[in-house]
C-alpha cells in the first residue's frame, strides 16, 4: 500500500536519490549528451514515492544551491529557495565527486538570450543579508567561495570580457554609431590590466564608459572582489565607471551596471593586507 507523503519532510535517503539523480543529469547536460528530465524525474518517483510536484521542486532547490555558489545548473530547472540543510549536505558530497564537471570550456555552454533581454535593472541590496542564509548554506559558500573562484578562472574572466566587448559594439551598431562601434577598445587584452577597467565604450553621444567587467556562473547577488586601483578609477571617473556585473553566465546570461559611488551599492570589505617590516 502507497503511503501519502504530501506535507512530509524529505527523508536523507529520499534526498541522497534525488540529488544523484540531479547530478547524473547534469553530468550529461554540461557534456552536451541528450537525455529526457521526465524520465529522470519519473524514475525518481517511483523510488521515493514522491508526487510529481514535489520531486520537481526539490530539484529547483538543488538548482538553488548550486546558483549560490557560482555554478551551474540544469536548464529547465530554475532556483528555488526553502531548502532543508540536509539537501546542502548532499549537494555537497556531490560537489566533491564531481568537481571536474565544472572546469568545461565557457565558450560552448552559454545561453544566450535575445540582445534586448541581456541588460537588467540591477537588484536592490546587491550584498543581501548574510543571516538570511541557513547555517549549512554559509558554510558551503565558505568552503567553494564563488568570488574567490571566479577571480582565479582566467577563462570565465576572459568569456565575460569577449561577451561585453561583442555586447557593447553591436550596442553601438544599433543605435547608428558605427564609428563609435569601431572604437570601442579591449583594454585589458590589448593594453594590460593596470587600467583599473577591461573595456573602453562610448555612450552615443560620444561619451566615454570605462567599464570594469565581473563574470559569474552564480546570479546577480553572487559576491566578486575588486581590486584597489579599480575603487580609485571609480572615484576618479565617477560620471564615465561602470561596474558591468555579467551573472548567469552559463544559464541564460544577464548583466547590468553598477555606478559609483560604489559604496553606496557595495559592502567592500578588505579581505588582504600589504605587510612590510618594522
Amino acid at each position: 500500500m502507497d503511503v501519502d507523503k504530501t506535507g512530509t519532510n524529505w527523508a536523507d535517503d529520499e534526498v541522497a536519490v534525488l540529488v544523484a539523480s540531479y547530478f547524473e543529469m547534469l553530468s550529461l547536460d554540461l557534456t552536451g549528451q541528450s537525455y529526457n528530465k521526465s524520465e529522470y524525474r519519473r524514475r525518481v518517483i517511483a523510488s521515493i514515492g514522491r508526487s510529481n510536484g514535489s520531486v520537481e521542486f526539490k530539484l529547483q532547490n538543488v538548482s538553488a544551491v548550486l546558483d549560490e555558489i557560482g555554478l551551474p545548473w540544469i536548464r529547465g530547472l530554475k532556483p528555488r529557495g526553502h531548502y532543508q540543510d540536509s539537501l546542502v549536505a548532499v549537494v555537497e558530497q556531490h560537489l566533491v565527486q564531481h568537481s571536474r564537471l565544472f572546469e568545461k570550456d565557457l565558450q560552448e555552454t552559454r545561453v544566450v538570450p535575445h540582445e534586448t533581454a541581456i541588460m537588467v535593472e540591477p537588484p536592490t541590496n546587491l550584498g543581501g543579508s548574510e543571516a538570511d542564509r541557513p547555517e549549512a548554506l554559509r558554510r558551503l559558500i565558505g568552503k567553494f567561495d564563488p568570488a574567490a573562484r571566479d577571480a582565479r578562472n582566467r577563462a570565465l574572466g576572459r568569456a565575460g570580457e569577449e561577451f561585453v566587448l561583442g555586447f557593447e559594439r553591436r550596442r553601438l551598431e544599433r543605435a547608428g554609431c558605427d564609428d563609435l562601434a569601431a572604437k570601442v577598445r579591449w583594454v585589458a587584452h590589448l593594453d594590460g590590466d593596470g587600467f583599473g577597467y577591461d573595456i573602453r565604450s562610448f555612450d552615443t553621444d560620444g561619451q566615454d564608459r570605462f567599464l570594469e567587467v565581473k563574470t559569474t556562473c552564480g546570479n546577480e547577488r553572487t559576491p566578486f572582489w575588486i581590486t584597489r586601483r579599480e575603487c580609485e578609477v571609480a572615484a576618479q571617473q565617477e560620471a564615465s565607471y561602470r561596474i558591468r556585473r555579467v551573472f548567469h553566465f552559463r544559464n541564460d546570461i544577464r548583466m547590468f551596471d553598477i555606478t559609483p559611488p560604489l559604496e553606496k551599492q557595495l559592502s567592500l570589505t578588505p579581505t588582504k593586507f600589504r605587510a612590510e617590516p618594522k
